[in-house]
């Protein structure tokens, strides 16, 4: 008798069911993962968007303001307005300065305000400058920069006398230890505590007017 093997139809069963597990599990792992990462996907996108909508923009030209620093003039204050960039969430304007009464340079709010303006030209840097803030048009009465309003910051580049000059500031302080003079180029950034900072860069121009609109 000549010697013959093969195999059962129940064992031919048993193998094709253990291949129709294996690709079942690979399929489902393949699409659970695909699902996951399409989700994060989503998510981040959806982030990007929130953080893009909540971003602080300036609006219109920063303003120098002259004034006289120990009997030479310079530019003494920095005002630029702010709005949101389109529907976004609420950014918190809270600022950590107020302008005294006699109308000298900010003194302490009492807050602890998220937003930070910085300064910088080629002499100094001042990494969280004094700054005060007004609101433009309506506003519902809060520090809370929302749709449809804008607000005015003033940095302080030196801090005012009662007879209007002003003092050039010192390593202890956060004011110009120099004068901010003609041709001298600067800029300004704001980190918000939310969406992207952003940079405001000029050069001022060859003689200083009293009020001068930089473009």
């Amino acid at each position: 008798m000549h010697s013959q093997r093969g195999i059962t139809g129940l064992e031919t069963a048993i193998i094709l069911i253990a291949f129709v597990v294996v690709a079942s599990v690979f399929a489902f792992t393949i699409l659970s993962v695909g699902i996951f990462a399409s989700e994060r996907s989503k998510e981040t996108t959806y982030a990007g968007v929130n953080e893009t909508r909540s971003t602080l923009v300036p609006v219109g030209s920063i303003v120098a303001v002259r004034g006289d620093i120990g009997g030479t003039n310079g530019v003494v204050q920095l005002k630029f307005a702010v709005s949101i960039a389109t529907d976004g969430e609420q950014i918190d304007l809270t600022p950590a300065w107020t302008v005294a009464a006699t109308g000298t340079a900010p003194t302490a709010s009492g807050n602890t305000g998220p937003t930070v303006v910085s300064y910088t030209d080629s002499n100094t840097h001042i990494r969280d400058a004094d700054w005060t803030l007004t609101w433009l048009g309506n506003n519902d009465g809060d520090d809370l920069l929302e749709k449809n309003e804008a607000a005015e910051i003033t940095l302080w580049l030196h801090q005012r006398q009662s007879d209007s000059t002003y003092n050039l500031g010192t390593s202890s302080d956060n004011y110009l230890e120099t004068r901010l003079i003609v041709n001298t180029r600067f800029s300004v950034e704001v980190k918000p505590s939310k969406g992207a900072a952003f940079r405001i860069e000029r050069t001022l121009p060859p003689e200083l007017d009293a009020v001068m609109g930089l473009n």
